[in-house]
């Protein structure tokens, strides 16, 4: 009886998965590629050249390389423009799109789970928690305002037609699909070659699929040819062989950046059964090509902590790895209280931004090799809480001695704006370290400090407070997981 309640109680806790970032829409500006994409949307309207002119000159060479992305933010900018936004809303919208693409994604991973793959609810709460709190994976993309938050959107909705025998009705659907991915980054074709011989067509579901994606694909491919830059020769130029198996190697296997350092949810693999091992091998196959692809360049791991790159390919691997840890729980329900741990010691790796500053403008003090995402994190909170007056950090594979206050920056809405009541980056920081965009960060910080303070709301502390519910509601939620596995009532027998 408490059991059949649990059921339908639990699966309603999907809903709470995308409350675990709701903070994060309060984030108010952007970075990294959006930032980037934005500025070129800029100066491309400043330009005397026309849009082609423009993608193929030394200013535009992003546009064809995020040419979907680049529509995206091209159209949002002018439209709230056109609605009269200020800039620092035209920001705000931009990055709350790419954090609802990943919300979105963490969303269809659990439908998937509990409905497509009749997982038990706990069980699949269990799994999507496992995969995106549990690691560095969530916090890569849907902080740093990268491609790869609509790339994983797109692989977690492809779970619903890769995972089952496809129809002619499903083939098109499918086909989009890839061509979407493919549109936002051209090496998602390595990982769809290499895992085609897993898809499952009927009647002439392959024949639809092939003939739509041949047509797009053409499409797109003449869009890239029309816009091709000529700087896409040279980042390849000089590749090393031994550099590029050494890249190959930290993707897997560094502490800093490799997958299974990060993502402890991998292990589950080794408990996914003999019934996935064609899955597994033909996916992992996938994974190791573009890991290829992407060590040939020196910004193989998108250079921050996990592989932001390689990471939505992962997301095919869901299947498995909830099959594995359904498993492993019926098994040993106890190793569910891994969950609540695991979750709270990624947790600064979720709030806590790491520093991007120009070559030379702080000197060295040697060489070094980064330590695992959690220790760095907890060593920056433990010396923002001691006061510290300086602490080291390693960036690109050097030294550095910086204050805390200027080695990170809180990730999230409510903690930013306490860190801007707070003063923000120290001036002698942000005078080396910060462009011209970041510089009208700070304006608007200090602007926004100044109108919460007269509005009685500039005591730090209590953003601080709002900036903590993501992480009480990602522990609760992983505790009340354990909890309820390790349950007499909801626990399932386990079956030899």
């Amino acid at each position: 009886m408490n059991s059949s309640r649990t059921g339908p109680l639990l699966s309603r806790f999907g809903w709470l998965l995308g409350l675990l970032l709701v903070p994060f829409l309060m984030g108010g500006v952007i970075t990294g590629d959006e930032a980037l994409l934005l500025k070129t949307v800029q100066h491309l309207d400043g330009s005397a050249l026309d849009f082609a002119a423009y993608a193929r000159s030394p200013d535009g060479w992003y546009i064809p390389h995020h040419v979907l992305w680049f529509a995206l933010i091209y159209l949002t900018a002018h439209t709230l423009a056109w609605l009269h936004a200020g800039s620092l809303m035209i920001q705000a919208v931009i990055s709350c799109q790419t954090i609802v693409a990943g919300l979105g994604g963490i969303a269809l991973c659990y439908v998937f789970l509990a409905r497509r793959r009749g997982l038990p609810p706990l069980h699949s709460l269990f799994a999507v928690m496992a995969f995106f709190a549990a690691g560095y994976g969530v916090y890569t993309f849907c902080m740093s305002g990268v491609v790869e938050s609509y790339m994983v959107l797109i692989m977690a909705a492809r779970l619903f037609f890769v995972e089952r025998q496809i129809g002619p009705r499903d083939a098109w659907k499918l086909a989009a699909l890839d061509i979407l991915l493919v549109t936002l980054k051209a090496y998602s074709l390595i990982f769809l070659a290499v895992t085609w011989p897993l898809l499952r067509f009927s009647g002439t579901a392959r024949r639809t699929y092939l003939l739509l994606s041949v047509l797009l694909l053409t499409g797109l491919l003449g869009i890239k040819f029309w816009l091709w830059n000529p700087l896409y020769i040279a980042a390849i130029s000089g590749v090393s062989v031994s550099q590029s198996l050494f890249h190959f190697g930290q993707q897997f296997f560094s502490p800093w950046t490799g997958l299974f350092f990060c993502l402890p949810a991998l292990l589950a693999l080794f408990w996914a059964g003999k019934e996935h091992r064609k899955a597994l091998l033909f996916k992992l196959l996938g994974l190791g090509g573009c890991a290829a692809f992407f060590s040939l360049y020196d910004f193989f791991n998108g250079d921050v902590a996990g592989g932001r790159y390689i990471f939505p390919f992962v997301v095919a691997l869901l299947p498995e790895i909830a099959a594995g840890l359904s498993h492993m729980l019926d098994r040993q329900p106890r190793l569910a209280w891994l969950l609540p741990l695991a979750v709270f010691a990624f947790l600064p790796v979720a709030g806590l931004g790491y520093p991007f500053f120009p070559t030379g403008a702080f000197p060295p003090r040697g060489p070094c090799n980064p330590d695992h995402p959690v220790i760095w994190s907890w060593e920056l909170v433990a010396a923002k809480i001691e006061n510290r007056a300086q602490v080291e950090i390693c960036f690109h594979k050097q030294k550095y001695l910086l204050s805390p206050r200027d080695a990170s920056s809180p990730h999230l809405g409510p903690w930013r704006v306490a860190y801007m009541l707070e003063g923000g980056h120290s001036q002698g920081y942000r005078a080396v370290a910060h462009d011209s965009g970041q510089k009208e960060h700070d304006a608007w910080g200090t602007l926004l400090a100044g109108r919460l303070t007269r509005l009685g709301l500039g005591n730090p502390r209590l953003w601080m407070a709002i900036g903590s519910v993501p992480a009480l509601l990602a522990l609760w939620l992983s505790l009340s997981t354990a909890m309820r596995l390790n349950s007499p009532v909801t626990r399932r027998p386990y079956r030899v």
